[in-house]
């Protein structure tokens, strides 16, 4: 009864209290989205280059970067915004430092970072470049070796800027209420993945609010929010790979990518958002979670708090895997 309350309010969400229609100017913005050739993360840049943002498309594809940016602005032909692709595939560590240094190179600051990318369905053999498990290795590693390269921008971004609207935003899921083993990410899974490959997307996800929480005990004294969000049961590329009997199971309830987009822009620019709420895990289509799981908020805290410092492991793993990287 506990999971079905929980995953109650995120199948049938409150109406988004910010959207595209209401959300002020962002001229002068500058985001970077991963995944913004699709889906979710598509809207979102489809938004904020039409409120004036400079917006980052982030992906692996360019031909279907270039296709996007074309689309946008045609679209949009008199926005004052402006759309910029850099290649990034987190599929692959090896990416990741020159789209932070080509980033670098062009822009001063960077208010928002929207770790939206992620894979779901694929397999455990099919392996990162690196070797590592799909799911932790691209929705975990690389956007914790991303965040980690981009710190220093965000925090001098935070400096000269108004208090909460340097942010970055981890995207979670529903699965994580329902499908997340005891605890999110217990070392024994880390270490040897689950053969379910949902099992560790659900792992993937409990990470990435792990991560949130440890970037915001460790941005927030420096003025940088971060906080996790589950966008909505919504449909996208990533049921690409799932089993069509899931995707069937899930269509009554799938709402549109535009409507995930509401979540994310409630998390990246509500003036509700603060740097006092960092590590805080928002739901459909922007509040707060009413009721997380015990056995996770136990993992997220240190043992030092009281807790099982499973999210400080999780940390520590990443920085293993991708310190060769930085």
């Amino acid at each position: 009864m506990s999971t079905f309350k929980r995953i109650w309010p995120q199948l049938f969400p409150a109406q988004a209290p910010l959207t595209a229609s209401n959300l002020p100017p962002q001229t002068g913005k500058v985001v970077i989205i991963t995944g913004s050739t699709s889906g979710i993360g598509l809207e979102l840049a489809r938004i904020l280059y039409h409120a004036g943002a400079t917006v980052y498309i982030a992906a692996r594809n360019q031909s279907k970067a270039e296709t996007v940016i074309q689309t946008l602005t045609t679209d949009n032909p008199h926005s004052t915004g402006r759309l910029v692709f850099l290649p990034l595939d987190l599929s692959d560590l090896r990416t990741i430092k020159p789209f932070v240094e080509s980033f670098l190179s062009a822009e001063s600051r960077l208010d928002i970072l929207f770790n939206n990318a992620a894979v779901a369905s694929r397999p455990p053999s099919q392996r990162t470049a690196q070797g590592l498990e799909p799911k932790l290795g691209t929705n975990c590693a690389a956007p914790y070796l991303l965040t980690q390269l981009l710190s220093p921008i965000l925090v001098s971004t935070a400096k000269t800027s108004p208090p909460n609207t340097i942010r970055v935003i981890w995207s979670s899921s529903m699965v994580v209420d329902f499908l997340a083993p005891d605890h999110g990410v217990p070392p024994s899974v880390i270490e040897t993945p689950n053969p379910d490959p949902n099992v560790n997307y659900a792992v993937s996800k409990a990470g990435n609010w792990f991560l949130a929480s440890r970037a915001a005990k460790q941005l927030g004294p420096h003025g940088v929010v971060s906080i996790t969000q589950n966008p909505g049961n919504l449909n996208t590329p990533i049921y690409d790979e799932a089993a069509r009997w899931m995707v069937w199971l899930s269509t009554p309830f799938f709402y549109k990518p535009v409507d995930g987009a509401s979540t994310l822009l409630w998390a990246g620019f509500s003036s509700d958002v603060t740097v006092e709420d960092g590590g805080r895990y928002g739901i459909p289509f922007g509040r707060w979670h009413p009721d997380p799981r015990p056995d996770l908020l136990e993992a997220i805290r240190d043992v030092e708090e009281g807790g099982l410092g499973y999210a400080r492991g999780l940390e520590e793993w990443c920085e293993r895997v991708t310190g060769e990287f930085r």
